[in-house]
């Protein structure tokens, strides 16, 4: 069988590789659009990478305060405060003066029998003027009363008068002039003392008021303050029964500080003591000097 050369061209010849197609020109015109068109992607478009970390949170200020997560949070009746020590007192309640005197009772159970800076702390929102000056006049009241009678039964009231030429009569007036000037002189010596504490606790940080630190003060100084003048009767116990009341004082001061300033218990503690320390040395010189003068005293008398 011979080939025929016109095999493969158009008009019904037969393709000698058939299976393959027609070839292609290489120079015909290309289809119309863009060549330097991207060429789109048969899958589709894939998705934005996500941030393995999320997104950020908003920028913050960096010299912000940093806020208390606890601020406003309750503990057993105590709002603890934003900064500082101890529990922020509660919002001020002003009581009627005749009620504030009715609960004054147990206020006083509860600070003698639950010591610590949270039952302060539950208190001092009740602090108000007029029931300070309340606490404090009758104290000096009962506490000149006691002293006048500690005066009448003291052993050596009868024993003064006859050495010193003095008539009982006239002694009793003078003593219950001397025990009825307490009435003066505790309010005095009371705002004095809180004055110290007050200007101390402030150098420390402190953030109360002078009126919740009175009040907190007086809610174990009246009772204390009274017992003692009652065991101070007692001829010989009761001066050593007065020297552990006023240990107990102490420590009830410094929970009240703490509770009202907001303060550490070492910042509370130094704010009591330091005072305490100061009268200490001062009564030391005191007796120094005193006992000095004596000895001098004897000494140029043997000459």
């Amino acid at each position: 069988m011979s080939w025929n050369q016109n095999q493969g061209q158009t008009g019904g010849e037969q393709d000698p590789y058939p299976g393959y197609g027609t070839p292609q020109n290489p120079y015909e015109t290309p289809p119309p659009g863009n060549p330097y068109v991207a060429p789109q992607n048969p899958y589709g478009a894939p998705p934005p990478p996500e941030n393995p970390y999320g997104t950020p949170p908003p920028s913050e200020n960096p010299y912000a305060a940093p806020q208390n997560p606890y601020a406003g949070t309750n503990y057993g009746g105590y709002q603890q405060g934003q900064q500082g020590y101890g529990y922020a007192p509660p919002q001020a309640t002003p009581r009627p003066l005749g009620q504030a005197i009715q609960q004054l009772p147990g206020e006083y159970v509860r600070v003698l029998t639950h010591p610590s800076a949270q039952t302060f702390a539950a208190e001092i929102g009740k602090a108000d003027w007029g029931i300070v000056w309340v606490q404090l006049i009758a104290y000096a009241v009962i506490g000149a009363v006691l002293a006048f009678l500690s005066s009448l039964i003291s052993p050596t009231r009868l024993s003064s008068a006859t050495t010193s030429g003095i008539s009982p009569t006239a002694l009793t007036a003078l003593v219950g002039g001397i025990s009825f000037a307490y009435i003066i002189i505790i309010p005095i010596f009371f705002f004095i003392g809180m004055g110290i504490l007050y200007g101390l606790a402030k150098a420390f940080g402190g953030q109360g008021t002078f009126l919740q630190q009175s009040y907190a003060t007086l809610l174990f100084q009246v009772p204390l303050g009274i017992l003692t003048s009652l065991i101070g009767l007692i001829p010989i116990a009761g001066a050593f029964i007065a020297l552990i009341i006023d240990i107990y004082s102490i420590v009830l001061q410094i929970f009240a500080i703490m509770a009202v300033h907001r303060l550490s218990g070492g910042k509370a503690t130094a704010v009591v003591l330091i005072p305490v320390a100061v009268v200490l040395l001062l009564v030391c010189a005191f007796v120094v000097i005193i006992i000095a003068i004596a000895a001098n005293a004897v000494k140029n008398g043997g000459y």
